[in-house]
């Protein structure tokens, strides 16, 4: 009984490991073949649920559903630096540039097996399928099929998340030629843009000589966009007076090359240094304000869902 025991989990773990490692199809190339555009053409996602009888997890495709249509392109370039065009439902569109590493083939040294992508957010991910992908010839893939276990407390039947993601070759392009034909106008995203880029909120207002905390608004959101070109922010805000009276205002923008200091309307943030991230200023020499980095979305759409969560409840 021990060893069948034994040989249960062996099985269980051995499935979680190919669960986590997935599937690659592998047909090493050389580097003047994997360079060019390719077009994101399938990736789904199904995360892990219970398995219940005449009930169908929901499977998010992200490329054909409505909700989503990504319409996204990854340029290799051959060197440590590409792109990705992203274009979704919501009409937006833009450019980010990413770091790009290869490895080589141990048996054949002069070919490519993986391509790793990253941008100043991910920075340093291996995670397959998102940022690593098996190389085949006129295309990049990474596929995690589900499985079936039971959980260890809960007896629950269960299935694991699959994944399936597939970019094919669509041009020799190593530039955006290709891609900003296909898409259109595009806001472009230097690398360590694309990180600042998004929605704050000011999350500490204090008095500078006895640190006393003060509330004096309802809600103060600062929706920042780190394209290039792009010299005004929208600030939203309401007082705790009138928390229902929203006021926009549209300011002045501008930030230093590696945006550890941003201009908004005059003042200068700099960024927190002991966290790295979120920016603070003072106001008249009498208060310190920081804000923190909310959500990477500023649409409008996404900007009002923030301020819809930071009303206060009305009682019937």
């Amino acid at each position: 009984m021990k060893k069948i025991k034994h040989l249960i989990a062996l099985v269980l773990v051995m499935a979680l490991a190919l669960s986590f490692t997935g599937c690659f199809v592998i047909s090493a190339q050389r580097m003047s073949n994997l360079k060019g555009t390719y077009k994101l053409t399938r990736y789904t996602y199904t995360p892990t649920h219970e398995r219940k009888e005449n009930v169908t997890p929901k499977t998010y495709d992200y490329v054909n559903d409505e909700e989503y249509k990504y319409e996204e392109y990854l340029v290799i370039t051959g060197t440590d630096k590409g792109y990705i065009v992203h274009k979704d439902a919501s009409g937006e569109s833009y450019v980010k540039e990413v770091t790009l590493k290869y490895e080589y083939s141990e048996e054949n040294p002069k070919k490519i097996e993986y391509v790793t992508y990253n941008d100043s957010l991910t920075v340093n991910s291996d995670e397959s399928g998102l940022n690593r992908l098996g190389v085949a010839k006129g295309n990049l893939n990474f596929n995690k099929a589900s499985f079936d276990f039971t959980q260890l407390i809960t007896k629950k039947p269960m299935r694991s998340e699959a994944l399936s993601v597939k970019w094919e070759k669509v041009s020799k392009a190593t530039d955006l030629s290709y891609a900003s034909a296909q898409v259109g106008e595009l806001k472009y995203y230097k690398y360590a843009a694309f990180a600042v880029r998004g929605l704050y909120e000011i999350n500490t207002y204090v008095v500078t000589e006895t640190l006393d905390h003060l509330n004096p608004y309802q809600y103060f959101y600062i929706a920042i966009d780190t394209a290039d070109g792009v010299n005004t922010v929208n600030i939203y805000y309401a007082t705790v007076e009138a928390p229902f009276e929203q006021i926009k205002r549209t300011v002045s923008f501008a930030a230093n090359e590696d945006y550890s200091t941003l201009f908004i309307d005059g003042n200068e943030w700099r960024v927190d240094p002991q966290f790295g991230k979120g920016y603070y200023t003072t106001e008249q020499d009498i208060y310190t304000v920081q804000i923190r980095r909310v959500g990477g979305e500023i649409s409008d759409v996404d900007i009002q869902r923030h301020i819809s969560q930071s009303l206060p409840t009305v009682s019937n």
